[in-house]
């Protein structure tokens, strides 16, 4: 069965509402999904008026050159006013996608509040720069410690009152809570009392010389008052090399405070007592309070104590790998909860770790 060949006036009339039906309905697309859809339609390799472009070759041969010239001429038209539907379509979304993102820039500007520093960290901070300038690297420690790095090998005897189970918090064998008798971890984890161990830490991961600052939370079984808190911050210090001496120590001490609380403070050494320094001293700064004169901050004596510090215990060198009549090293702590009271002249340690946004605003500048 052969098809019959379509005369040329019914190709003209597909031709013609071809054309018709596709500008008809790109005038109705309101989008440009719409617009391609409908052109993959009659454009494509399977479309509409591509189907009548490929009939051209079935018409009369005196017909044909009349009517691919006009199949070209309706695809031409087709495809130019796909494009300029294309164009409006695109330029009208843009449009309504700037008009709804447009900014008035003549309304008033909404603040936003910016978060800042705790006071804490501020002085934390400062901490860490002084003694950079000193060349003291940072060197941190675990929270939870093993008894023997936060007790023996500080050389922390047994019978040390700081060993004491209402001192110290200690971690909980796994499932006794839920047995019913609470006791004490087996492998002896605490949470640390101080940042001392990271000393032990710090001599066996790293070769003379040493010099770093230790920062870190420590925590003991107190009672929370103006003064006290189970959970606390210190920042330690630790050199050891061949030639150090009381003397380095002192020096170095005097120019933290100047660094920390101004040129004209007031230092002075006193005798002290820590199981893992030999000799042992307290460092005092004059009161910043009364300027020395005496009053109750400083219980009238004119002097605060900021840290406690020594040359490192001969046996805590020999635990942390080093030979003490070869290597000599000091060791200084302090509260940096204390610092902060000092600096910022707070009468009670509870207002730190609080969450009243009344006090901490008042150090914006923490920045």
């Amino acid at each position: 069965m052969t098809t019959k060949t379509p005369p040329p006036d019914a190709f003209a009339d597909a031709l013609a509402a071809a054309r018709a039906d596709a500008e008809g309905r790109l005038s109705a697309a309101e989008d440009v999904a719409a617009v391609d859809a409908l052109s993959h339609e009659v454009l494509g390799r399977n479309g509409s008026l591509t189907a009548l472009l490929r009939s051209v070759g079935e018409l009369p041969v005196e017909d044909r050159p009349a009517a691919g010239q006009a199949a070209n001429a309706a695809r031409v038209a087709i495809e130019t006013a796909v494009a300029q539907r294309l164009q409006d379509l695109s330029s009208g979304e843009l449009d309504a996608r700037l008009a709804a993102e447009a900014v008035d820039m003549t309304a008033p500007g909404s603040s936003r509040r910016a978060g800042h520093l705790h006071p804490l960290w501020t002085v934390e901070r400062d901490l860490r720069e002084i003694f950079h300038g000193f060349g003291f690297e940072i060197f941190e420690g675990p929270e939870i410690e093993t008894e023997a790095l936060n007790f023996e090998l500080l050389n922390i005897p047994a019978d040390h009152p700081a060993r004491d189970l209402w001192d110290t918090l200690y971690l909980a064998e796994a499932g006794s809570i839920e047995a019913g008798a609470p006791r004490p971890a087996d492998d002896g984890s605490i949470l640390r009392t101080h940042t001392s161990p990271v000393q032990i830490r710090a001599m066996r991961s790293l070769g003379a010389p040493i010099r770093v600052l230790m920062p870190g939370r420590c925590f003991r079984y107190e009672a929370v008052d103006a003064s006290h808190g189970f959970e606390f911050f210190q920042v330690e210090g630790l050199v050891v090399d061949r030639d150090t001496s009381m003397a380095d120590l002192k020096w170095m001490l005097e120019e933290f405070a100047r660094a920390m609380y101004g040129e004209g403070t007031a230092t002075r050494f006193r005798p002290g007592y820590y199981p893992f320094t030999e000799p042992s001293v307290a460092f005092d700064i004059g009161c910043l309070v009364c300027g020395g004169t005496g009053c109750p901050a400083c219980k009238h004596s004119g002097w605060m104590t900021i840290l406690g510090a020594g040359m490192v215990h001969p046996t805590v060198l020999r635990n942390g790998g080093f030979d003490p009549a070869e290597y000599q090293g000091y060791a200084f702590g302090m509260g940096l909860d204390r610092l902060t009271l000092l600096r910022h002249g707070i009468g009670d340690l509870r207002y730190l770790l609080g969450a009243d946004l009344r006090f901490l605003e008042q150090f914006s500048d923490g920045r």
